[in-house]
């Protein structure tokens, strides 16, 4: 089961890490909508040539290279910008859920998490509207993390255990700065940029170059660096939650009861459907639930049906109504009572979780139908990914 949002959110949990960290913006199923620049991004042999020497087969100018340089600093200045924001959200997220960062379940973080985060977010900002002549410094920035993912070139930093989330931010950060700061040094013809980037980057289906970088421009301060913050700044608070879900939440199971539903509705019995129950009764007072069920029994005159609802939340309490709004988007399937919200319910149920909750297969999904009771043709069984952070998962 998959939260169709957005088309960033299919690339983001319908792909595994490492081919997520190789190329962070393809979607697995369907198509991107991309822009021209980079459906038609120059491969290998279109790179300008005549200059001062072959960079990966690449001949490059030193004003060139200059400019592959600046798009990197402009690219250094959006992510150091971006920073406090993200911080900022941090401590929401903590005050919403009214836990601490000295929560034990905040410790021994690893690695692989920071890093995937930094990948979704410069993944969700390179397929951005407008986002195309961004594009080369966002693969060139998948490089490196690709390149740390892999235990290649990784700052003695990031080999700490983080202890804390908001200590473990700072130093991917600090590490992604310092990292770029090094390339961008003009020192021997930016000879530092000239030899990471040798080979061409795999990124968004195609191939890029040090050329490529060479020839595009990194915005700067206006709408198209707005757009880019904009869809970094949605990846990272997805991030944030799938991973604190994951990390000090629970799913836990509340109670099984039964209900009836007559073909004409009394006042004991006015529920038409499963469907209708859950929007105007079970959700409303229950705000972070999960509803399936399934038939019990049937007749003439009604349906006996035995419904299942699981709790989202911390030491046997439902999460408190402000992180609520800011999770769910819907209540029922395909019923969007929250336009401003991150997930469907259904997502945060079936997938952040550090193992497959196999408890939730035993019963249906309800319909997306508004007078439904169960999707009869849904399966049962989903594909369990743990959301961005899968090898978290066991």
């Amino acid at each position: 089961m998959t939260d169709p949002t957005t088309n960033a959110e299919v690339i983001l949990n319908k792909v595994s890490r490492r081919y997520l960290l190789r190329n962070a913006a393809i979607a697995a199923t369907g198509v991107v909508l991309l822009p021209p620049f980079i459906t038609g991004c120059s491969k290998d042999g279109d790179a300008p040539g005549g200059g001062v020497g072959s960079v990966g087969g690449v001949q490059l100018t030193p004003e060139q290279l200059e400019q592959a340089a600046d798009n990197l600093r402009r690219m250094r200045t959006w992510i150091t910008e971006l920073y406090p924001l993200c911080i900022e959200y941090e401590d929401a997220v903590f005050h919403a859920l009214k836990s601490t960062k000295e929560n034990p379940n905040w410790t021994n973080f690893i690695v692989d998490a920071f890093i995937d985060i930094a990948t979704a977010l410069a993944a969700a900002a390179a397929i951005a509207e407008g986002a195309g002549p961004a594009v080369p410094a966002f693969a060139f920035l998948s490089s490196i993390l690709h390149d740390w993912g892999i235990g290649k070139d990784v700052p003695e930093n990031l080999d700490e255990v983080f202890a804390d989330f908001e200590f473990g931010h700072v130093k991917m950060q600090l590490a992604i700065e310092q990292q770029l700061s090094h390339l961008v040094d003009p020192t021997n013809n930016y000879n530092n940029l000239t030899t990471a980037w040798t080979e061409p980057i795999e990124f968004n289906g195609s191939t890029y170059t040090i050329g490529n970088l060479a020839t595009s421009y990194f915005p700067d301060l206006g709408d198209n660096y707005n757009t880019l913050q904009s869809a970094a700044l949605i990846s990272f608070e997805k991030s944030v939650w799938n991973l604190a879900i994951m990390k000090c939440c629970t799913l836990g199971d509340v109670s099984d009861w039964y209900i009836y539903l007559y073909n004409e509705p009394n006042d004991n019995y006015p529920h038409t459907s499963v469907v209708e129950y859950a929007q105007t009764e079970m959700y409303p007072q229950n705000k972070a639930h999960y509803l399936r069920g399934g038939y019990y029994d049937q007749n003439d005159d009604y349906r006996t049906i035995r419904l299942h609802s699981w709790r989202l939340g911390i030491n046997g309490s439902d999460f408190p109504e402000e992180a609520v709004n800011r999770l769910f988007m819907d209540d029922t399937p395909g019923h969007i009572i929250n336009p401003d919200g991150l997930f469907t319910r259904d997502y945060v149920f079936t997938q952040f979780a550090l193992t497959k909750p196999f408890w939730i297969a035993d019963w249906q999904l309800l319909s997306d139908k508004p007078n439904g009771d169960f999707c009869d043709e849904c399966s049962t069984d989903w594909n369990f990914t743990g959301g961005v952070f899968p090898e978290l998962t066991h």
